[in-house]
């Protein structure tokens, strides 16, 4: 437990500094220590992976049950933000289905272990604040149809941090993966990080097959404005990949 407190402790300090920055008006600065406790958070959750990896069933160690939390999907637009949700969940080490709630609103559920929901969450809610703040400051031309415009800005968006995210678990996997493989050899059962992080994956989704069932898929038909999808991606690079990241915003409510 003292690990990961030192863990929780160093992303914390990394999130505050950025933070600062970003009141500061220094963006670039803050989205590189935004980047770092991102990558941190990412060797977090190798590193237990390793760790309960060596402890076996048996063992002590971390604790290493699946959690499952419900997002409701706050604001307008919610499958466009099922999407994004869900490109969260995947690129946290977590999975997840999209339904509908009595009232009609779409929901998320997500499976994973604990300290990856609570990050895949901290995530998805900021990234929906800066989503909808981004697209109040979007230029739509006015022959453009509303709907049209705001689901493609969506997209867009969902685009670019899906880009975002997939490199920075890669480069966390690829760092993982020097560090256990090749300086301290494979994990304590001999097994090289990709292979623990692949029954990883396979765990959470065996979890969310369990407890679920068979899932049907379901695909978003591709918008037609290409003014919102660019400007859409812009926003989704400019995106900080941090809670709070919204000056005076109150966050949106995650029923668990």
């Amino acid at each position: 437990m003292a690990i990961q407190a030192d863990y929780v402790r160093k992303i914390q300090a990394l999130l505050a500094t950025a933070e600062s920055l970003a009141d500061q008006g220094n963006d670039e600065a803050a989205g590189a220590y935004v980047a770092k406790a991102h990558a941190l958070q990412q060797k977090y959750s190798i590193d237990q992976a390793m760790l309960a990896d060596g402890d076996g069933d048996a063992g002590g160690g971390q604790p290493r049950a699946i959690i499952d939390r419900t997002w409701t999907m706050p604001g307008a637009y919610g499958r466009r933000k099922v999407n994004l949700a869900h490109v969260v969940a995947v690129h946290t080490g977590c999975a997840g289905y999209f339904s509908r709630a009595e009232s009609g609103a779409y929901r998320f559920t997500v499976f994973g272990f604990t300290a990856d929901v609570e990050w895949a969450e901290a995530l998805f809610v900021s990234l929906c604040h800066q989503a909808e703040a981004a697209l109040g400051f979007a230029v739509k031309r006015p022959a453009e149809h509303g709907r049209s415009f705001t689901t493609a800005f969506l997209e867009g968006f969902t685009h670019e941090v899906r880009r975002r995210l997939r490199e920075a678990a890669a480069d966390a996997r690829a760092a993982a993966a020097r560090e256990h493989d090749t300086a301290a050899g494979p994990g304590p059962n001999g097994r090289s990080v990709a292979l623990v992080l692949a029954d990883k994956t396979k765990r959470v989704e065996a979890e969310l097959k369990a407890r679920v069932g068979r899932l049907s898929t379901s695909r978003l038909h591709g918008s037609q404005s290409y003014s919102g999808f660019q400007q859409g991606r812009a926003a989704g690079r400019d995106a900080s990949l941090t809670r709070g990241s919204v000056p005076n915003g109150a966050a949106p409510v995650l029923p668990r």
